[in-house]
C-alpha cells in the first residue's frame, strides 16, 4: 500500500483491539467483493390489470426493457408477491456480538419490501396534520399483520418515531405519542401573508397613484418572503429525502416510501434552475436505495379560501380579495400535484391525490407496492456522461398498466462526488447546493444508514484525563476531566467503492467521525480524519479477508449523560455508515 494524502489506512493498533476487531468483522455471513462503480440499473415494475389488481405469473420472456430507445438484454429477473397476513412478529434480532463490539447492522428481511411511512409536518398545515394523525389511527386500528412498515418524522429534520415491525399495535402506540399538530416554522399562510394587506389597501380613500405603490410593495414583500420560505422547505424536503436513501440503500430489495404531504412549492424540478441539480441528485440516490415513492396528499379535498368563515375581510374586499387568493390557491395546489406527480414518476411510485381516504391510500400501497417484478440490465451505451436515460417497459400480451421509474442521469463517480474535496464535518445540516450525506447522518438521534457496514470495539480508559485526545475539537460547554475512548473499526471493504487504477492500485477516499453528544443533543467533542491511500493488490486482499480497519480516540466528559455517534464516509461512492452509542454503556473492560 502506498501513502498518498492524510493517514495510512493501517495503522499500529493495540493487539487485543486489533485481533477482536478482525475477528467480529469475520464473523459477518457476507462474502465481501469489491465495489468498482459498475453501472448496472434496476428496474422495479408493478404490473396490475383493468380493475387495479396485481398480476401475478409473467415471465422474462413477456417484458422488454428500452433505454433512450434502445433494446436492453435484461441480466437478472425476479417475481414478487405481497406477503401473507401473518401474526405480528419482532424484529430479527442481530446475531450474538463479543463482548464491547457494536455494529449497525441492522436486520430485515429479503424476502419482503420494507415499507415507510414518512409523516410530513414541514410542508402541511397544522389543521392537516390533525386530520392525517386521526387517518393513520384509524388505518393502524384496521391494519392487518404481515405488512412490514416503520415511521419517520419530518420538521426541519428527520428523525424515527417507530422501526420496522409487523405489529400494529406499535405502530398505532407511536402515532399516538406523535404530537397531534405542529405548526411548520416556514410554511406561509395558504392564501398569502400580505394578500390581505394589499387588499385592505386597495380600499383605502388615498389617491391611485399612492394607492398603487402601496399595493405593489406589500405584494413584492410578500413574494419575496413566500420564495425565501419556499427555498428553505424544498431543500429541507430534498435533504430529508437523500437522507432516507442513505438510510434504506444498505436494506436488500424494494422500498415503498409513503410520503403524506401537504405540498411542496414547486411545480417543476426537472427543468434547469438553481434546484435542478438538487432534485437530479435525490432522485438517483432514491433510484440506487431501490426506493419507490408514494405521495399522498394530506391536504385531501380542501377547500378553497373564500370557503373558510374566518376570512371576514371577504365582506368588505369583495372581487378583489377573492380572485387574488382564489388564483393563488389553485397556484399552489397545481404545484403541489405537479411536483408530487414527476417524484412519484421518477422513481417508480404513484401519487394519490385529491382524496380524503388515506387509509385506503396506504392499503392501496402496501398492496400493489409489494407485489412487482425486478428487472436488471446493464446499459448498452456505456457512456457515463451525466445525460438522461429514458426507460420504457413492455410486456408482450394483455392490456396491463405498468408503473415504474422513468429514467434515471448516466452521472459518473466523479460527477457524483470529488473524492479529493476536503470534507468539514458538523451536526448541521448540509451546506447550501449540496447535500452533504455524512454531515446528515451524525446528526444527533438522526436515522443511522447501513450503506457501509461494520463493527467497532468502544473501549474506555481505566483512568480519567485532564486533557482530551490529540485532535479532538472541544465545543463550548464541554469540560473536563474526560474518559478517552478508543474506538477500533471493522468495515466490510465490499461497502467501498475502490476504482482501480492504470497500474493496478485501488483508490481508496474515506472519513472517520466521532462526535459526542449530550442529553439534549449539543455537540460536545469531535474527531475527524480522512484517508486518502492507493491499495496495492496485496493489501486488497487482506482488507478482504480482515475487514477495512482504523483507529480512532475521541474525549467524553465524566460527568453527565452522553451518547458517542461513530461513522465512515466513502468519498468516492458517497456510501455511509454510521452507528450511535450511550457512553455510560462503555467501559474499560475490552481494552485489558
Amino acid at each position: 500500500m502506498q501513502r498518498r494524502s492524510g493517514l495510512l489506512l493501517c495503522l499500529a493498533l493495540p493487539s487485543v483491539l486489533f485481533a477482536a476487531s478482525a475477528a467480529a468483522f469475520a464473523q459477518s455471513p457476507a462474502i465481501p467483493t469489491i465495489r468498482t462503480g459498475t453501472q448496472i440499473v434496476v428496474v422495479d415494475v408493478s404490473v396490475s390489470d383493468g380493475h387495479g389488481v396485481p398480476v401475478h405469473g409473467l415471465k422474462q420472456a413477456d417484458f422488454s426493457v428500452l433505454e433512450n430507445g434502445r433494446q436492453q438484454t435484461i441480466r437478472n429477473f425476479d417475481e414478487h408477491a405481497a406477503p401473507a397476513e401473518a401474526a405480528p412478529g419482532q424484529p430479527a434480532a442481530i446475531p450474538p456480538l463479543p463482548p464491547h463490539v457494536y455494529t449497525n447492522f441492522t436486520p430485515v428481511p429479503e424476502d419482503a419490501p420494507l415499507n415507510v411511512l414518512l409523516v410530513d409536518t414541514l410542508n402541511t398545515p397544522a389543521d392537516r396534520q390533525a386530520h392525517v394523525r386521526q387517518q393513520l389511527l384509524s388505518f393502524f386500528a384496521g391494519m392487518r399483520p404481515g405488512s412490514r412498515l416503520a415511521i419517520f418524522r419530518l420538521t426541519t429534520r428527520l428523525s424515527l418515531v417507530q422501526g420496522f415491525t409487523t405489529d400494529p399495535l406499535l405502530l398505532r402506540a407511536a402515532m399516538s405519542g406523535m404530537n397531534a399538530a405542529t405548526p411548520s416554522p416556514i410554511l406561509a399562510d395558504p392564501i398569502g401573508s400580505m394578500s390581505g394587506l394589499a387588499d385592505d389597501l386597495a380600499q383605502m380613500p388615498v389617491s391611485p397613484s399612492a394607492s398603487s405603490q402601496a399595493i405593489a410593495g406589500a405584494r413584492e414583500i410578500d413574494a419575496r418572503q413566500t420564495n425565501r420560505q419556499d427555498q428553505l422547505r424544498v431543500m429541507y424536503t430534498l435533504g430529508a429525502l437523500n437522507q432516507m436513501a442513505h438510510y434504506l440503500s444498505g436494506m436488500p430489495g424494494r422500498k415503498n416510501l409513503i410520503w403524506l404531504s401537504g405540498s411542496l412549492p414547486l411545480n417543476d424540478l426537472t427543468h434547469t434552475g438553481p434546484l435542478q441539480s438538487s432534485f437530479r441528485e435525490t432522485m438517483n440516490l432514491l433510484a440506487r436505495a431501490q426506493v419507490a415513492v408514494y405521495p399522498v396528499d394530506a391536504a385531501g379535498l380542501a377547500n378553497t379560501p373564500i370557503s373558510d368563515p374566518s376570512a371576514g375581510k371577504y365582506a368588505i374586499n369583495g372581487g378583489v380579495a377573492v380572485d387574488n387568493d382564489l388564483d393563488q390557491f389553485a397556484t399552489q395546489t397545481i404545484d403541489a400535484h405537479t411536483t408530487m406527480r414527476q417524484m412519484a414518476a421518477a422513481t417508480g411510485g404513484k401519487a394519490y391525490l385529491d382524496g380524503n381516504g388515506i387509509p385506503q391510500a396506504i392499503g392501496s400501497i402496501l398492496q400493489n407496492g409489494s407485489s412487482y417484478y425486478t428487472l436488471v440490465y446493464s446499459p448498452a451505451d456505456k457512456k457515463e456522461d451525466g445525460s438522461y436515460r429514458k426507460i420504457a417497459v413492455r410486456v408482450a400480451s394483455g392490456h396491463y398498466t405498468l408503473t415504474y421509474r422513468n429514467g434515471y442521469y448516466a452521472d459518473t463517480a466523479d460527477a457524483q462526488r470529488d473524492a479529493e474535496r476536503s470534507l468539514q464535518h458538523s451536526p448541521a445540516p448540509g451546506n447550501a447546493g449540496h447535500f452533504d450525506a455524512m454531515r446528515a447522518a451524525m446528526q444527533w438521534g438522526a436515522p443511522a444508514p447501513g450503506e457501509i457496514l461494520f463493527k467497532a470495539i468502544l473501549a474506555a480508559s481505566p483512568a480519567l484525563s485532564d486533557q482530551p485526545a490529540a485532535g479532538n475539537t472541544v465545543l463550548p460547554g464541554a469540560k473536563p476531566p474526560w474518559r478517552l475512548v478508543t474506538i477500533a473499526y471493522a468495515a466490510n471493504p465490499g461497502d467501498i467503492t475502490m476504482p482501480e487504477g492504470p497500474d493496478g492500485a485501488r483508490r481508496v477516499a474515506l472519513d472517520f467521525v466521532a462526535l459526542v453528544y449530550d442529553r439534549d443533543g449539543r455537540l460536545m467533542t469531535g474527531q475527524s480524519n480522512a484517508v486518502n491511500v492507493f491499495a496495492k493488490p496485496e493489501a486488497v486482499q487482506q482488507f478482504l479477508k480482515e475487514g477495512m480497519r482504523y483507529q480512532q480516540q475521541i474525549a467524553v466528559p465524566a460527568k453527565g449523560e452522553y451518547s458517542l455517534r461513530v461513522g465512515i464516509h466513502d468519498r468516492i461512492g458517497d456510501r455511509v455508515g454510521v452507528l450511535e452509542v450511550p457512553a455510560s454503556s462503555i467501559t474499560a473492560e475490552a481494552a485489558r
